[in-house]
């Protein structure tokens, strides 16, 4: 970990890339999950789902690899507020890793709950074949979390909204690539 002085405050080029991709992914997953169902039942629907299964499963490494890239060599800055817009700051990004967490292992376990087949290649066998009420359960859990992750997600953006039009101030920079 490298710490950073407050004039100095800016996330190096792997955090930053983490931060774009899972934020690419997470849309990239709501929308896909919003249009399957106008897919007709077959081939092209099987299709659609086997993106966002993949989608999902790539958010999973990124979320990984972000995690550990934190952990291990990730830039630290300090907060950029004190008191408890720093405090609810901290506590939306880990609530934000924690969901992420869920949604994939959820997402994992309604695919094991319904089995599916991945772009007619493979076919991942259901748990409980004849148990449509546990699949239909972990569905709702699984979008459930998803527009939790969305609403959370949209704080975190409105947030940083307003720090750049607002307040004026650098936070949003922090996590923008270099020109």
């Amino acid at each position: 970990m490298q710490p950073v002085s407050r004039a100095a405050a800016r996330y190096d080029n792997a955090t930053i890339f983490f931060h774009w991709a899972t934020a690419v992914l997470v849309v990239t997953q709501w929308l896909g999950a919003q249009t399957i169902d106008w897919f007709p039942r077959g081939p092209l629907r099987v299709d659609a789902r086997s993106v966002h299964i993949v989608c999902g499963l790539l958010l999973a490494a990124v979320l990984v690899a972000r995690i550990i890239w934190r952990l291990t060599g990730g830039r630290r800055l300090p907060p950029a507020d004190d008191g408890l817009l720093g405090l609810a700051a901290r506590a939306t990004h880990w609530v934000l890793y924690i969901l992420l967490a869920a949604m994939v292992l959820v997402g994992i376990g309604l695919t094991w709950a319904r089995g599916d087949s991945i772009f007619n290649l493979f076919s991942i066998p259901a748990f409980d074949p004849g148990n449509r009420a546990l699949a239909d359960e972990v569905q709702d859990i699984h979008a459930l979390i998803g527009w939790i992750i969305l609403a959370v997600a949209g704080l975190h953006a409105s947030a940083a909204l307003v720090h750049r039009y607002l307040w004026r101030d650098q936070v949003l920079g922090r996590m923008l690539p270099r020109r």
